[in-house]
């Protein structure tokens, strides 16, 4: 019987264990460290209010101003402009320099801030949200290059913990995912 209920204690304080180091490791895995207009940041610095995290680039044609858009659009009408920031990560590093990158993103959506990411970080984080992206040579374009890109927003509570990927885009989809992110967390 001893044995048994020491079995017990052990699983109970294992699993225990387990959980504290999963937890701490999800925190991590979301985790950065960034550049932005006001300095360098960390998740942490924006601890008490909800995020919205997407990638994209200031040059994006379509996928970046229409993801933007939406995403504001559910913000204003579901009144949550106080209490929800909107972190835009460029993946376009030899373009965006970091001032017009957070001038674009406060076009949309004023609650906006634009991260800029050393190669090295932004391939870590993009790896660990499971972002895709891909410099695409345009050969006979003033432009020079592309960026296509997965369009995934990514939500968070307010103590930076990571809470769902949205990858279905449509505007009913975007503002219910929202809705219960601050209802709920």
């Amino acid at each position: 019987m001893k044995k048994i209920l020491y079995l017990l204690v052990f699983v109970f304080i294992a699993s225990g264990a387990f959980l504290l180091v999963n937890h701490k490791l999800k925190i991590f895995k979301y985790d950065f460290e960034a550049t932005t207009v006001n300095g360098e940041v960390s998740m942490k610095s924006f601890d008490g209010k909800y995020k919205i995290l997407y990638f994209g680039y200031v040059f994006c044609p379509d996928v970046c101003p229409t993801t933007l858009t939406l995403v504001s659009t559910a913000l204003n009408e579901l009144k949550l402009n106080d209490s929800v920031e909107i972190l835009f990560v460029t993946l376009d590093l030899k373009r965006d320099d970091i001032k017009s990158c957070d001038e674009f993103a406060k076009y949309f959506y004023p609650n906006s801030v634009c991260l800029r990411f050393s190669d090295s970080e932004l391939d870590r984080v993009t790896k660990n949200y499971g972002a895709k992206y891909q410099i695409v040579d345009l050969n006979d374009s003033v432009m020079e290059y592309s960026v296509a890109h997965s369009s995934s927003i990514y939500l968070f509570d307010k103590k930076g913990r990571f809470i769902k990927e949205v990858s279905n885009l449509t505007y009913e989809n975007v503002k219910s995912q929202i809705q219960n992110l601050v209802k709920n967390h």
